[in-house]
């Protein structure tokens, strides 16, 4: 089985709270650079042309409201470069279609089989979930959820780097039935047979007789 849902923190509030470490970090930096340049803060202020106090707050780690802009014109001035790069922490939060998508599929199966939604990994730290766990007795598998396919190969990547981190061996990707998403698989399908060698036939047989499918599967629905 995989993990129960733990408490966790709401992804808007870990967000807010990122941005608060990030101006501390930067105003830290920013005083480091301003010492070695031999600057004063009415000096950097006046090469950027912000007033001396909003160097003052940054570097105090006060100042929420500086945008990029000031932020990289500062660096620059200084001899740095402000690099920005987003890193996956956690799967994004689902719209209505997304929902609909797994609706559709709930309502085929088996009454046999149980249904968890939002189910974590289960490793400290970690906000990545399956959209879906499927479960019948103490067996289960887990189940990403696509409204929209962009990049196959990268959709297979990070399935599969949750599956090893999550210690899941078999996983089923549900894909909505539209004609991007039909081209996208056409073009990637033996691409992603390695991982997913079941197709919606096969695998909902399975899922209507009330048993799991044995292998990973693409459910277009």
């Amino acid at each position: 089985m995989l993990p129960s849902m733990p408490v966790q923190e709401r992804r808007a509030d870990r967000g807010a709270r990122v941005a608060i470490l990030l101006h501390r970090r930067l105003g830290q930096e920013l005083r480091a650079l301003r010492r070695q340049a031999g600057l004063s803060q009415r000096r950097l202020a006046s090469e950027v042309r912000v007033d001396h106090a909003v160097i003052s707050r940054i570097e105090a780690g006060g100042a929420m409201a500086t945008t990029l802009d000031v932020y990289a014109r500062l660096f620059a001035v200084l001899g740095g470069r402000l690099s920005v790069k987003v890193y996956p922490e956690g799967d994004p939060l689902r719209d209505e279609a997304h929902l609909r998508l797994i609706q559709r599929l709930r309502a085929l199966l088996h009454a046999a089989i149980n249904v968890r939604t939002e189910v974590p990994l289960g490793i400290p730290g970690d906000l990545r979930a399956w959209d879906v766990e499927l479960a019948v007795g103490v067996d289960a598998v887990a189940l990403e959820a696509e409204t929209v396919l962009d990049d196959a190969q990268a959709l297979e990547r990070r399935v599969a780097l949750k599956a090893q981190d999550g210690g899941v061996d078999v996983v089923q990707l549900l894909v909505a039935d539209t004609d991007r998403n039909r081209r996208i698989l056409r073009a990637h399908r033996e691409a992603l047979r390695a991982r997913f060698p079941l197709d919606t036939r096969a695998a909902m047989a399975y899922l209507r007789a009330g048993r799991l499918p044995p292998a990973g599967a693409v459910i277009v629905l």
